[in-house]
């Protein structure tokens, strides 16, 4: 894993006991919203940056 903020997610989750496979399809949704937002930290983002996310992919 290439970012340090998804590699500190993954750990603590793996700490947490969650399942691979429920680590793998967070990571990879954490991911896509990461670069749907241009790549920025997600503690710079808010409701808004999400409400589109979730629009945009109709997961809501």
């Amino acid at each position: 894993m290439k970012s340090p903020f998804l590699t500190m997610v993954a750990e603590q989750m793996y700490l947490k006991r969650y399942a691979k496979s429920t680590i793998k399809a967070y990571l990879y949704w954490i991911a896509s919203f990461i670069r749907f937002n241009s790549m920025r930290h997600p503690t710079t983002m808010g409701h808004n940056e999400v409400e589109l996310f979730f629009s945009f992919f109709k997961l809501v």
